[in-house]
């Protein structure tokens, strides 16, 4: 009966400390969402390296543009990203996260908003 206790609190030690150390990583599936002159909602991934790249359909002034987002997050959580579209920068998301979620704001050429993310 004590081995059983024994084996029992040991698996639940395992279990969450697995789960505990999952959760201190900025890596992962993160959603985005996008609010000001554009807005909309994003999921997206980030490596093992905390940098992430994507190719996202926009729609803007009627047409659709797919747009590069390249980015990274510092150990600190500084999140940096920018918005390319045909090779141009075009747009740039700055902010803070933690293992989380987080927010900021994002420019671009006349236009701009916040955002906030949640990791999945």
């Amino acid at each position: 009966m004590k081995s059983r206790i024994i084996s029992f609190i040991t698996i639940l030690f395992l279990i969450s400390a697995c789960s505990l150390f999952q959760k201190d990583t900025f890596q992962g599936t993160w959603v985005l969402t996008v609010k000001g002159d554009y807005n909309d909602t994003i999921e997206f991934n980030v490596g093992e390296d905390n940098t992430f790249n994507f190719v996202k359909s926009i729609a803007t002034q009627g047409q659709n543009f797919d747009a590069r987002f390249n980015g990274k997050i510092l150990e600190d959580g500084t999140f940096v990203c920018d918005v390319e579209v045909m090779s141009m920068k075009v747009a740039q998301f700055n902010g803070k996260v933690n293992y989380e979620n987080g927010s900021g704001s994002w420019s671009g050429t006349g236009m701009g908003g916040n955002w906030m993310a949640v990791k999945k």
